[in-house]
């Protein structure tokens, strides 16, 4: 019987599940990325790990048909080289093909991990059933990912769908990439824990003051718990941060028209406060045959998506996992 692994390498975890061939997982592992040490200490920890699940399920390399490893990153797919990782420092021009091909001894597939993620979700998430889906990630950035009819789509050289470089405010805030008034510098968590900081040193006596004694200490959940409780200041930052998520998500719509957007990452989890708001405005926003259309869904796998999403790629039968799950 032969064996497949997923492997999702991101700027704080690792997580790999270990697939039989009909679609049953007999491991899931997640573990520190460590990615501060950068890619060589990562990709130690990747091939120590595997080695050791390996070896307590009794399974040799020789039983494994295929690895696929996604990864945090602008991951360029002429070249298979890693172009830059903002939360993995010196991954620039890394091949993970390169590196560990020859150390494992498998067939190696390499993937953009919201490529990864929005794969997953398409066959064994919010997205089964469907054949053309976006799927958009909320943390401390914003990602996306592309399905079009059925496949992942990468555009020319594997950039598609990074809907958090969407220029949605000419002039706006700086964002990690070098430009200005991108989404993720809108509406991102670290956008909003920026203008929770700015409210923070305006409001010295406002609900944040009762949470956090320090500017610094103060990220995007503080500000959606003060929300919660009614603050203004917190309120008209995160409609702020919605109007412009709104705005980009309008634009997708237009260009793609997708059956369903799905939302994933850590501030989708809370998300009613913002979700709801900028699907209001996508729905004010995007042409009315193309909105009418779409439905916007929350995520289903969680951190867990990118690794199935790779187990997909990988197995030719991959509906036999839709009942694993």
């Amino acid at each position: 019987m032969g064996y497949r692994i997923g492997v999702d390498v991101g700027g704080t975890k690792i997580l790999i599940l270990l697939c039989r061939e009909d679609g049953a997982i007999l491991e899931s592992r997640k573990f520190a990325s460590k990615a501060d040490k950068g890619p060589r200490k990562v990709m130690d920890l990747i091939c120590r790990n595997l080695e050791e699940i390996l070896r307590q399920q009794s399974i040799s390399w020789e039983e494994v048909d295929g690895l696929g490893i996604c990864v945090a990153g602008f991951y360029h797919m002429p070249t298979g080289r890693i172009i830059s990782s903002p939360n993995m420092p010196g991954w620039e021009g890394i091949s993970l093909t390169e590196n560990l091909g020859p150390i494992l001894h498998v067939p190696l597939l390499v993937e953009n991990d919201v490529n990864a993620a929005a794969y997953g979700e398409y066959l064994f998430g919010a997205g089964r059933g469907k054949n053309n889906i976006l799927l958009f990630t909320m943390g401390t950035g914003i990602g996306g990912g592309l399905v079009v009819n059925g496949s992942i789509f990468r555009g020319s050289a594997g950039f598609a769908g990074e809907i958090g470089h969407l220029p949605v405010l000419p002039g706006g805030p700086l964002c990690g990439c070098g430009r200005r008034g991108c989404l993720e510098a809108l509406s991102s968590g670290a956008a909003i824990a920026r203008e929770g900081r700015k409210l923070f040193r305006e409001n010295r006596a406002g609900i944040l003051h009762e949470m956090v004694k320090n500017e610094e200490d103060l990220e995007a959940p503080h500000i959606f718990k003060a929300a919660e409780q009614g603050d203004e200041g917190a309120l008209k930052i995160i409609d702020r941060a919605a109007y412009y998520l709104g705005l980009a998500l309008a634009a997708a719509v237009n260009l793609l028209n997708p059956d369903v957007i799905i939302a994933g990452g850590g501030m989708s989890q809370g998300g009613h406060l913002i979700l709801t708001p900028a699907e209001s405005y996508l729905r004010q926003a995007a042409v009315k045959p193309a909105v009418e259309e779409v439905e916007i869904v929350p995520a289903v796998l969680g951190e867990k998506a990118g690794a199935w999403g790779m187990l997909g790629l990988l197995l030719p039968t991959n509906e036999k996992m839709g009942d694993c799950l």
